[in-house]
């Protein structure tokens, strides 16, 4: 087995050696599209720039932190259509492929990683993300972002050093920190969110 650190090492040589890196978009963007976000009741600050800047430039972004940080809230914020852990869990192994043919070249979130149930058919028990994470790498087009709960070790832990290096593979990671997000009254503008004050977070965390 591989170790974390050569897992990462291994991932980013694999993306900068097969992957065409788009061109990150300007401070005008992330200042609007964080604008947008504040319309929707999530605070802007400046540890969502390096997320937002990645996401409007089409990188994959794999998002970690504790409970309530926003992850899903932002995500969901940003636009891009959620399928949570469990739900894809649902599917079961026999019934995976319908998953696979209606998100085949879609961008997608897979939230909540780690909080799925160890699916068992036929006799057998197996971590069903492992192969939808597998599939999504290797076999169909389109972004792929998560939000978990999980470290680096504990994705390591239970799917194996591989799918933590396939996940390094197609985003990049961004770890969620400070107070808990979860607002009482969801999509309610934020009080006092200028274009000129984000604009101001976003020059203050860009320097």
């Amino acid at each position: 087995m591989i170790t974390i650190a050569e897992a990462i090492t291994k991932a980013q040589a694999k993306w900068a050696a097969q992957q065409v890196k788009p061109a990150l978009v300007g401070d005008f963007q992330v200042a609007k599209q964080m604008m947008q976000l504040a319309e929707l009741g999530f605070e802007p600050s400046a540890e969502i720039i390096e997320p937002v800047r990645l996401i409007l430039s089409r990188y994959g972004v794999l998002l970690t932190g504790q409970t309530g940080v926003g992850k899903t809230f932002f995500m969901r914020s940003m636009g891009r259509r959620l399928y949570t852990a469990a739900e894809i869990a649902d599917y079961g192994l026999s019934q995976l492929h319908k998953f696979f043919e209606w998100t085949d070249g879609h961008e997608i979130v897979i939230d909540d990683l780690g909080t799925e149930a160890t699916v068992a058919e036929y006799g057998a028990k197996d971590d069903l993300m492992k192969s939808v994470i597998a599939h999504r790498c290797e076999r169909q087009r389109g972004i792929t972002h998560v939000t978990t709960n999980l470290t680096a070790e504990e994705i390591a832990e239970r799917y194996g050093d591989r799918t933590l290096s396939r996940l390094l593979g197609m985003c990049v990671a961004h770890r969620m920190a400070g107070k808990n997000r979860r607002r009482a009254v969801p999509n309610v503008a934020i009080p006092g969110a200028t274009m000129q004050h984000v604009e101001a977070i976003t020059a203050n965390g860009a320097a």
